[in-house]
C-alpha cells in the first residue's frame, strides 16, 4: 500500500503543477497543461487505479490551496476522475471461461477505452450545459466570454463597439465561435485523452510494469455499434434545441475515434511496404498543421469498420511479425 500512496501522492503534484502551469500564457505552457492527466494515467496503469484517485486528490487539495475552489472542481471534474476511470478500466479484466486454456484472461478492449474518451469528452460539454442552467444560458457565457477576449486582445474598453483588423463583423465572428467551440472542445479534449492514454501505455511498458498486453495502433477495433452511433448522432445534431446540441458535441467525439481506427487502417495497411516511414511522417504531419486530414482519417476510419477492410487485405498477405505499430 505504501508505494501505491507514495506514487498517487507523487503523480497528484505534478499534475497539479502541469494544470498550473497554464496561468503564464505561454505556448509552452499550454503544450504542459495539455498533458495533465498524464501523472495520473501512467499511476493506474503502472501501478493501481487507486494511486490515481490518491493523485487527483492531492492535486485537487493543492489546485484549491494554490488557486480557487472552481479550479479544484474544473480539475476534478475534467481531468482527475476521467484519468482515473480510464486507468481503472485499462486494468480490468476476466479470467476465461470452461473450455478456454488455463490462465486465460480476457482484458478490456482498448477499443472501447477509446469510446470512453470520446463519452467523456462529449459528456464533459454536456455537463457546463447543465452548469449554466440551459443551452441559452450556456451559449451567452460563451458569448460574453470571447467578446471580453475579443476587447483585451484589440483593447477596446467596454461599451464602445469593437474593431477587426481587416474590417471583420465582430458579431459574426463572435456567433462562429459561440456555435462551433462546444463541438471542438469535445473533440479536442478526447484527441488529448488519447495522446495522453498512448503515451502512458508506452512510458510504462518501457519500464516493464504493463500488466496487460498493448495492441499495436494497426489493430485496434471499435465495438461494432460504433458506427451506427457515429451515423445516429450526426443526424441528431439537424434537430432542434438540445438535441441537436448533443449530436454535434457527441459527433465530434466520435469523429475522433474514427479518425484514430483510419490511423490503424493505415498502419496496418503500410507494414512491411518501403515507403512506410515515409507514408506515416506525411500523415502525421498533415494531422499536425491540416484540420481536414482528421475528416478524412475518420471516413477512412468508418469505412474501414463498415467494410472490414483490415480483415479483407490480411487475407491476401501474412502479417509481418517484427513490426509492432
Amino acid at each position: 500500500m505504501g508505494p501505491i500512496l507514495l506514487v498517487g501522492l507523487a503523480s497528484g503534484v505534478a499534475s497539479a503543477m502541469l494544470t498550473l502551469s497554464v496561468a503564464s500564457g505561454s505556448l509552452l505552457s499550454i503544450i504542459l497543461f495539455l498533458f495533465s492527466a498524464l501523472p495520473l494515467l501512467i499511476a493506474a496503469i503502472g501501478w493501481h487505479q487507486l494511486s490515481a484517485l490518491v493523485g487527483a486528490f492531492t492535486a485537487a487539495v493543492l489546485l484549491y490551496a494554490l488557486g480557487d475552489l472552481e479550479l479544484a472542481r474544473t480539475y476534478v471534474l475534467s481531468i482527475g476522475l476521467p484519468a482515473w476511470w480510464i486507468g481503472y478500466l485499462a486494468l480490468l479484466a476476466r479470467p476465461g471461461t470452461e473450455g478456454e486454456p488455463e490462465g486465460t484472461v480476457h482484458w478490456y478492449p482498448v477499443g472501447r477505452l477509446v469510446l470512453w474518451a470520446a463519452a467523456i469528452g462529449a459528456g464533459l460539454v454536456l455537463l457546463s450545459v447543465v452548469f449554466a442552467g440551459s443551452l441559452d444560458a450556456h451559449r451567452t457565457i460563451l458569448h460574453e466570454t470571447f467578446e471580453t477576449f475579443l476587447r483585451q486582445e484589440t483593447n477596446t474598453p467596454a461599451g464602445q463597439p469593437i474593431t477587426l483588423p481587416g474590417g471583420g463583423d465582430p458579431d459574426t465572428l463572435i456567433n462562429l465561435v459561440v456555435d462551433i467551440l462546444p463541438a471542438l472542445v469535445a473533440g479536442m479534449w478526447t484527441a488529448v485523452s488519447l495522446i495522453n492514454l498512448w503515451i502512458a501505455a508506452r512510458i510504462v511498458r518501457t519500464s516493464q510494469r504493463l500488466r496487460r498486453p498493448w495492441p499495436a495502433l494497426a489493430e485496434i477495433q471499435l465495438p461494432r455499434f460504433s458506427s451506427l452511433a457515429f451515423v445516429g448522432t450526426v443526424l441528431l445534431s439537424m434537430a432542434p434545441g438540445i438535441l441537436g446540441f448533443a449530436g454535434e458535441v457527441i459527433s465530434s467525439s466520435l469523429l475522433i475515434a474514427f479518425a484514430v481506427l483510419g490511423l490503424a487502417f493505415i498502419h496496418f495497411t503500410t507494414r512491411g511496404t518501403r515507403g512506410r516511414v515515409f507514408v506515416l511522417c506525411a500523415t502525421y504531419l498533415l494531422l499536425a498543421v491540416q484540420t481536414w486530414t482528421v475528416l478524412c482519417l475518420a471516413l477512412l476510419g468508418l469505412a474501414e469498420h463498415a467494410f472490414n477492410l483490415r480483415g479483407r487485405l490480411a487475407k491476401g498477405r501474412p502479417r509481418s511479425p517484427s513490426n509492432r505499430n
